[in-house]
Formats: structure tokens, C-alpha cells, sequence
């Protein structure tokens, strides 16, 4: 598949034009510059075009630390990867010296390159298209990112790109077999925590910004990455702090992709630092990853700095027996992202766990055990009446989801739904799962009238 890679200064709309091709909005925008500091990759889509789109990070000569080198070192990869750039300027500031600058190592690459004149929905943007002679390429391109002008022009640069390099257009209906039998699994924490090392390590290569620093990453990023021939789309994201202590906009639309992050997953693991005692918000992520009905595992990360080993393992797990209670047995793995140590153990527990969400229990075992149940264990009399409770069937996977029929589940006590759920868990093998129960009023469905 053809590969185009977005390139340009920071703040020319770079990541709009991104969520437009991609159709989603897969990269946060912000009117800061240099929230884009990873590789992003995506299916970019235009009528009947299909492609792999490459979002970077904003070119800046001025910032010098190491993060910044490494930020640059991205740019470069996703350059280098590429078959198309698109060299994306903005219209209304006109082409600056570091453009220029730029443009000259572009051509080096000897590849076909377009410049972009974004924001060019207006007069103001005619200043960018006057200049853009002096960048040496002879396609440009006015566009406006943000309003979805000059996309047909865009079409028939991809369009000769394509025929170019002999790909063919038309859709291929493996793509979409693949993409559903992916394992989507997103690497969840505080910051600071090691999330972009262990992803890095996973799959053998720098692919993450990484640093001492916390909150280097912003936006969620993924990556395809096989082990034992399964697929997995993994999700490295930003890393969540404290509501109280979220104030500025960026730092907001950062959480919302998180956010986004676990609700679109299959299997969430939740990195602790193991050297640090598990506090308060890796709880609260615990059970809003619970709550999303993913499936958990506890990466107790940084493991090779812990120097009571036993004491410290025990404890945690007391500390998950005791606060996150709802799930019994949560799957917890003692690792070292940064030394490559306990990865194969966390992918075979990813593996062993996303069966488990996906399993699906007969509608005859699940009603001989709940005439087991109703029999050794009635539900409580309310009012001094039964509440009789009819049939179970499961009704979805990912997490598994039963629906259960009774004359009245507004009167069944909490106490009752917990034993319920409790004894599914153990009794068809689900602990460790998240797992759901719809408490429906009505008649068996099943029998016929």
C-alpha cells in the first residue's frame, strides 16, 4: 500500500488533515504547537484511494534537548518510510527560512514531494501560494485542511502515485478480515510509568518518543506488532494524572484520547510503577478500564528497581484483593520494560485472557446451573412473595454479557446480583474477567405461546 507522510512546521495543520483522510479523529489538535511528537500511522481514504498515512511532529531547529532529538529522529524515520511526501506549509504566514531549509534536504530523498498551501480558504492564504516558487517543487497544492477544499487535486497526485508504483486501487477484502482479528490492547497508566519503553521493546525497535521526563507522549499511537501468530494493534497513550490536577485544554483533549484508548480495546494493561506503592489513581484507572467492560492486566513495571521482591508482590496483591474487588483473580505480571524482562509471560496472559472475554457458555449449561442456584440458593422473598427468576442466556462477548429473566429485578437485592455474578465467574471459568449481567423483566422468550 502506497505510504504518504505529512511533514511540516508545527501548528499548519498537519494532524486536521490527518483526522480528515483518516476519517476519524485520531490526532489531537491544538492550537499549541508540538502536540504531534510520535509517529501516527493511519488509513488515509480519498473517493475510491486507499493508503497509509504517516503523521509527524512539527520541524523546529530551535529545541535541542534529547527528547527533541528523538522527536527528530521520528520526522526523519517516517520520511525515510514513505513512498510520498506532502509537505504541508501555512498559507497565511508565507514560506519561512527553516521551510526553505527544509525543502533543500527534502530533495536529497528523491522522492515526489507536493507542498501543501493549508489554510488557504481565504485571501490571507493566497501569501503562502505566491512564495511557494522559492521551495524548488514544482507541485503545490492550495487546501484547507480544516473546510475539506482542494481534496480533488490531492486525488490525482495520489492518484499518479499509485499507477506510479503499481498498487492497485481497488479494495482488498483481506484488509478487512485482518483488522477484525485483531487484539487491540492499550497500554494504560500515570505518567512516567515506562508505557512508550515497554512498547518499544515489545516490538524491537524506537518507535516511541521516549524520556526521564513525564508526559512526553500526548496522543494515543498505534502499532501493529505478531506473537505467535496472533495480531495485535498496540496502543501506547498519554498517561492519566489526577482530575484535580488536569487544567490546561491540551492536557484535556489528552485524557479524551485515552479516554477513547480503553473504550476501543480488547485488553487494557494497566502499568504501575512496582518501586512506588500502587496509589489512589492506578486504582481509579483500574475500575474505569473495569467499568468499560475491557479486559485488565496489571503490569507491575520497573520491577528490576524493587529490592524486597516478596514483600512488595505480596502487598500489591492484597492491595487489588481489597480495592478492586468486583473481579477476582486479576491477572498481574512482575516485568521490566526497560531490560525486555516478563514481555512473552504478558502476552501469554493477553492471549489467555482475550479467549476468555470472547468465550461463549450454551444457553442449556447456563440454565442448569441456574435451576442449581434458584434451588440451593433462592433469590429473597420481597413483600412476602417470590421473585422468580426464569432463564439465562448469554447475549454478547467482549466482556461476556448474560441477560437474565425474572418476574421483578427492581426488588432483587444488590447483595443477590453480586452472588450471582460471583458463582458465573467460577462456575464457567471467568475470573479475571469483567463480566456483565442484564437483569430483564419478562417471560422466558424462548417458550413458545
Amino acid at each position: 500500500m502506497l505510504k504518504v507522510v505529512l511533514v511540516g512546521r508545527p501548528n499548519v495543520g498537519k494532524s486536521t488533515l490527518f483526522n480528515r483522510l483518516v476519517r476519524s479523529q485520531k490526532a489531537i489538535v491544538n492550537n499549541e504547537p508540538g502536540v504531534t511528537r510520535d509517529r501516527k500511522y493511519g488509513q488515509g481514504k480519498l473517493a475510491d484511494l486507499e493508503f497509509t498515512l504517516i503523521d509527524t511532529a512539527g520541524i523546529d531547529d530551535s529545541l535541542k534537548g534529547s527528547t527533541d532529538i528523538k522527536i527528530k529522529e521520528q520526522c526523519q524515520l517516517a520520511i525515510d518510510d514513505a513512498n510520498v511526501i506532502f509537505f504541508v506549509v501555512d498559507g497565511r504566514e508565507g514560506i519561512l527560512p527553516i521551510e526553505k531549509t527544509f525543502a533543500i534536504n527534502l530533495k536529497k530523498k528523491n522522492k515526489p514531494i507536493v507542498v501543501l498551501i493549508n489554510k488557504s480558504e481565504d485571501s490571507k492564504g493566497l501569501v503562502g501560494l505566491s512564495e511557494s516558487a522559492s521551495l524548488g517543487f514544482e507541485n503545490v497544492i492550495p487546501i484547507s485542511a480544516e473546510h475539506g477544499e482542494g481534496l480533488p487535486d490531492l486525488y490525482d497526485v495520489l492518484k499518479n502515485n499509485l499507477d506510479n508504483h503499481n498498487i492497485n486501487i481497488k479494495k482488498n477484502e483481506s484488509v478487512s478480515i485482518k483488522e477484525n482479528s485483531l487484539i487491540r490492547v492499550s497500554v494504560i497508566g500515570r505518567p512516567n510509568t515506562g508505557k512508550s519503553t515497554l512498547v518499544n521493546n515489545i516490538i524491537g525497535e524506537n518507535r516511541l518518543v521516549t524520556g526521564s521526563e513525564a508526559g512526553i507522549t500526548r496522543d494515543s499511537v498505534e502499532i501493529e506488532w505478531n506473537y505467535k501468530k496472533n495480531t495485535f494493534c498496540l496502543i501506547d497513550t498519554a498517561g492519566l494524572r489526577k482530575k484535580s490536577k488536569i487544567t490546561k485544554i491540551l492536557e484535556k483533549h489528552m485524557v479524551s484520547d485515552t479516554l477513547k484508548s480503553i473504550k476501543y480495546s480488547d485488553i487494557c494493561i494497566l502499568l504501575v510503577d512496582a518501586s512506588k506503592n500502587i496509589d489512589k489513581q492506578d486504582l481509579n484507572i483500574a475500575r474505569m478500564i473495569i467499568g468499560e467492560g475491557r479486559g485488565i492486566i496489571i503490569g507491575a513495571n520497573k520491577w528490576d528497581k524493587v529490592i524486597d521482591q516478596n514483600i512488595i508482590k505480596n502487598k500489591i496483591i492484597n492491595q487489588l484483593g481489597v480495592s478492586l474487588s468486583q473481579i477476582k483473580n486479576i491477572p498481574l505480571v512482575f516485568l521490566s520494560g526497560l531490560h525486555n524482562k516478563g514481555i512473552e509471560k504478558l502476552f501469554d496472559k493477553i492471549i489467555y485472557l482475550n479467549k476468555k472475554l470472547s468465550s461463549r457458555t450454551t444457553t442449556g449449561k447456563l440454565n442448569r446451573w441456574l435451576l442449581t442456584i434458584i434451588e440451593n440458593n433462592p433469590p429473597p422473598l420481597y413483600k412476602g412473595k417470590q421473585n422468580n427468576i426464569r432463564y439465562i442466556t448469554q447475549v454478547n462477548v467482549k466482556p461476556p454479557t448474560f441477560a437474565l429473566f425474572m418476574s421483578s429485578p427492581d426488588d432483587l437485592p444488590n447483595s443477590y446480583k453480586r452472588f450471582l455474578l460471583a458463582s458465573i465467574m467460577k462456575t464457567f471459568d471467568l475470573l479475571g474477567v469483567p463480566i456483565r449481567i442484564i437483569f430483564r423483566k419478562g417471560k422466558n422468550p424462548y417458550v413458545k405461546k
